[in-house]
């Protein structure tokens, strides 16, 4: 399918280290859309429902999903190396000085936190590899 192996893996390459806001999500989710439209051929003015599209492409995962399971799985990775790497290092970094003025930018970890948190992971989980990919494999519950 030309859309899981060109649009996607285009759409979410190097997406582990991005910092989601939510305007960057829906981006991404109306470009996901937009390529699942222009594969299937269906346009705007037809007014079919996105859900509508995701089950007649049989594309049930969303991309967003996708970037969220790649970031945790890399920060799993991060947190067992050795503390002289330098990916260990940058993600643990304070900066020195003075902050700038006005509302603090949302650092990549507050993100990484949110989703911990909605999926219900535990600081330190990512020690044991097996438990961490399954657990960050797993599917988010919403009600």
């Amino acid at each position: 399918m030309t859309y899981s192996s060109m649009v996607k893996s285009v759409l979410i390459c190097e997406a582990e280290t991005w910092s989601m806001y939510e305007d960057d999500r829906r981006r991404i989710n109306a470009t996901e859309m937009d390529a699942l439209r222009q594969s299937e051929r269906i346009y705007k003015l037809d007014r079919k429902t996105n859900e509508y599209i995701r089950g007649k492409m049989d594309a049930q995962d969303m991309i967003l999903d996708d970037i969220t399971r790649k970031q945790l799985i890399w920060y799993g990775n991060v947190e067992r190396i050795d503390r002289t790497r330098l990916p260990k290092i940058m993600i643990h970094r304070k900066p020195e000085g003075r902050k700038k003025r006005g509302r603090p930018r949302r650092a990549w970890k507050d993100g990484i936190y949110t989703v911990m948190n909605g999926r219900d992971l535990r600081m330190g989980e990512w020690n044991n590899r097996r438990q961490w990919n399954m657990e960050v494999g797993r599917r988010r519950q919403t009600f």
